[in-house]
Order: C-alpha cells, then sequence, then structure tokens
C-alpha cells in the first residue's frame, strides 16, 4: 500500500509533495486509489491539490482513470458506484478507479469495502 499524504517523504523518489499539502491519496490495490481532502481546508488549497492530485494521475495512469466523487449527496451510493467501478475497471486491464471525497474518509471506506464485497475482491 502506498500512501501520500501532507509528510515528505524523502525516500520515495517518485513523491515530491510541498510543504502545506492537506490531502491523503492511498493505492488501496493497484488500481483503486482513495483520496481525502479535509472539510477544513480552504477552496483554494482544496483546488490547488486536487490540480496536483490530476497531474500524478496523468502521469501515472494516462487517461486510464475514473474519478468518482462521493462529496455530493446521493441516494444509493454504494449500488450505484460499485456497477461503475465494476464496468470501469473490467474494461481495461490499464484502468484504475479513484474514490474522491471532501471531508473524511468514511464515505471512501464505505464504497470501497462495498465494492470489495460485491466483487469478491482482495486488497493485495
Amino acid at each position: 500500500m502506498h500512501t501520500v499524504n501532507g509528510q515528505r517523504k524523502e525516500k520515495d523518489p517518485d513523491v515530491r509533495m510541498d510543504e502545506g499539502y492537506e490531502l491523503d491519496l492511498t493505492y488501496v490495490t493497484e488500481r483503486i486509489i482513495a483520496v481525502s481532502f479535509p472539510r477544513t481546508c480552504s477552496e483554494e488549497i482544496y483546488l490547488h491539490n486536487l490540480k496536483d492530485v490530476t497531474r500524478m494521475l496523468k502521469s501515472k495512469h494516462a487517461d486510464n482513470y475514473l474519478i468518482i466523487n462521493l462529496s455530493e449527496k446521493r441516494h444509493d451510493l454504494s449500488k450505484m458506484n460499485t456497477k461503475a467501478m465494476e464496468g470501469w475497471l473490467n474494461a481495461d486491464p490499464l484502468h484504475v478507479v479513484v474514490i474522491h471525497c471532501r471531508g473524511g474518509k468514511s464515505r471512501i471506506g464505505v464504497v470501497i469495502s462495498s465494492f470489495v464485497h460485491f466483487t469478491d475482491i482482495s486488497a493485495r
């Protein structure tokens, strides 16, 4: 598991984080990525960090990523997202899914655990 957060990772040359980052990016599996931003970070910092995450995704995964934004309120979230994730990941072995939420990790955890249960995969 590879995690990027606000602390510098000197031993990992692929991760160059500036001071002041307010995000948590974790590769749950090689193809499932969780990204959360604190609800308290300013809009300016949020947008700056979001642009950096997008650059990182493009550099590592080209256009082979799907972002699912859990920040919006929707009904039947888990069912809809697990089907979208399954379809995207099954379409191409290079595809990755990015689960994004501003305001914490609880929604991300629910969706990822629902997907793992739905597809009967394990985090390897």
